[in-house]
């Protein structure tokens, strides 16, 4: 239960920062007004993406340590996330970057793992 209220956080938190995003984008980028509509595209595409990257975690999860093992992890994951992401944007007809929402939320989503060893201090 509690790793469930992790990720509904976490997806909550990408979605509100995916929100606040076109909403300042708008001001100040010249984004059209995100729409009711809008809003559930992004909602739906980083759902989608969260999904595709817990999923992902469970087949191949990410290595301990930083290293070639995780770019080549990366690669392998970018091609289905972008698919994902194009044939949302094609099915929904959005207006919105969905194509780019899914795989970078996908790649996000497995830091929100609970870590099974402390986080190593630095020099103290």
């Amino acid at each position: 239960m509690a790793r469930l209220l992790l990720y509904a956080r976490s997806y909550l938190g990408t979605l509100v920062a995916v929100y606040l995003f076109y909403l300042f984008g708008h001001f100040l980028l010249g984004f059209p007004f995100p729409l009711p509509k809008d809003l559930f595209h992004l909602a739906l595409g980083a759902l989608a993406g969260f999904g595709l990257g817990w999923l992902y975690h469970r087949l191949w999860p990410l290595p301990p340590k930083p290293g070639l093992e995780r770019v080549i992890r990366l690669f392998v994951l970018l091609p289905p996330a972008f698919m994902l992401g194009i044939g949302l944007l094609i099915l929904l007809q959005a207006q919105v970057a969905l194509h780019l929402l899914v795989p970078l939320t996908a790649w996000l989503t497995p830091d929100y793992e609970p870590k099974d060893h402390p986080t190593p201090k630095g020099p103290a």
